[in-house]
């Protein structure tokens, strides 16, 4: 019976381990989604402040003092 037992204890780890490796797959692509929207983020910012860049750098070249937020 000894054998059998150990067969038993083994497959129930194998099945352990699936039902682990099924909850780390979940968390991968959900972390995975997160890291796309973080990606997406960081590349707009970028290009926000490439705008703030040109805007100063056009200001300073133009001789007026430091730039000026129009009134509404």
């Amino acid at each position: 019976m000894s054998t059998v037992s150990d067969a038993l204890t083994a497959l129930k780890n194998v099945v352990l381990m699936q039902e682990r490796l099924d909850a780390m797959r979940r968390e991968l692509g959900e972390v995975h989604g997160q890291v796309g929207k973080l990606d997406d983020r960081l590349i707009d910012l970028d290009r926000r402040v490439v705008r703030i860049e040109a805007l100063i750098e056009y200001t300073g070249r133009s001789g007026g003092g430091s730039p000026r937020l129009e009134q509404p």
